[in-house]
């Protein structure tokens, strides 16, 4: 133990880790079942839905928005099991899953305007009468998702230096 605030420790002991799951387990837990079952569900209604034509029924902008929400439970669901396996805050993979979702909005934002019975959200960037260049309401998310991918990949680069030093 060290005797002043400026004296270095030096031992050599282990040291148990800090566990940052131990606070978020069962919310984990709950996010990577829904997150799963919810997976599941979006592939058996991709399969289905396109062996029915089903888009020409909703339309497919509807079509096309269902099936993004549940792209976006498998790659939060790859998130969330690859936090659980590494017992880590911060990953190559959480970060690029979140850059991965970011860019799904961004993508979104300007092909869902494109597609039949798209209804506008109200937020738009470029429109004139029923012509809509980008959804907003897509775009902003996206854009701060990529931050926010930028952004852990710091804390990654961080942690790896600490794992390093340590």
């Amino acid at each position: 133990m060290c005797e002043h605030e400026n004296d270095f420790d030096v031992s050599t002991e282990k040291y148990e880790k800090k566990d940052f799951l131990k606070k978020v387990k069962h919310l984990l837990a709950i996010a990577i079942l829904l997150t799963a079952v919810c997976s599941f569900v979006g592939i058996l209604g991709l399969v289905q839905g396109i062996r029915e034509a089903v888009w020409r029924e909703v339309g497919m902008a509807f079509f096309a928005q269902s099936e993004f929400f549940y792209l976006l439970m498998i790659v939060a669901c790859v998130t969330l099991v690859k936090i659980l396996v590494d017992e880590k805050p911060f990953s190559k993979t959480l970060t690029w899953c979140i850059r991965i979702m970011g860019l799904m909005f961004i993508a979104s934002a300007v092909i869902f305007p494109r597609l039949s019975g798209f209804q506008s959200s109200g937020f738009d960037i470029f429109a004139s009468g029923n012509f809509v260049l980008i959804d907003g309401k897509m775009l902003v998310p996206g854009i701060l998702l990529i931050i926010l991918g930028n952004l852990v990949m710091a804390g990654f680069d961080m942690q790896k230096e600490m794992d390093e030093i340590l």
